[in-house]
């Protein structure tokens, strides 16, 4: 197991693979949301509109 400082992060909450991949979809995801926020205000234009 690699080392993790646990009195500066605690006990880690990762634990399987799975559980790593599924961190790294939502994080991409939620980061890729709000850049697309972002570009709406700045350029105006809108990937998917709902009518």
């Amino acid at each position: 197991m690699a080392w993790w400082p646990h009195d500066l992060f605690g006990e880690p909450h990762l634990h399987t693979v799975r559980d790593v991949l599924l961190h790294v979809i939502t994080e991409t995801a939620c980061h890729a949301g709000h850049l697309d926020a972002a570009r709406e205000l700045i350029d105006g234009r809108r990937w998917l509109v709902l009518t």
